[in-house]
């Protein structure tokens, strides 16, 4: 994926770009752990877990001690939805490229397996902040 289709869509001020100032963590900083179809709306929730913090955090934050932070991407409108087998290795490769007629297409996993999809819409549908521990 190219850099700058995520940071142009994660990065937008309705998404993640308030928290980050603008500098929403890099593709690589984040690590895809939930994906959630709903077919009742048409749309898919995906999660993803940073080290990197939001360097404008939240009021409410500050009363927690917090070494992670959490964010899902609500995808709205979809259509061409595709799910070809999911593993660890389809949770690794995650693709966003923007589309005629403003759709995004949803690559999680590569050409042949995976979960593929294209929406019409993004957004940031839930933020938590958490206290990892660094022993296994």
């Amino acid at each position: 994926m190219a850099a700058s289709e995520w940071q142009r869509l994660v990065g937008d001020p309705s998404v993640l770009g308030g928290l980050y100032e603008g500098h929403s963590p890099a593709l690589d900083d984040c690590e895809l752990f939930y994906v959630h179809a709903d077919e009742r709306d048409n749309s898919v929730t995906v999660g993803f877990d940073t080290m990197r913090l939001p360097s404008c955090p939240r009021l409410e934050w500050s009363e927690v001690a917090y070494n992670r932070f959490e964010f899902y991407l609500l995808f709205s409108g979809v259509t061409d939805f595709q799910v070809n087998g999911w593993g660890m290795r389809e949770a690794r490769e995650v693709d966003f490229v923007t589309v005629p007629g403003e759709a995004i297409k949803v690559s999680l996993g590569g050409t042949g397996s995976g979960v593929h999809f294209v929406a019409s819409s993004m957004r940031l549908a839930r933020t938590r902040v958490y206290l990892a521990s660094d022993v296994p």
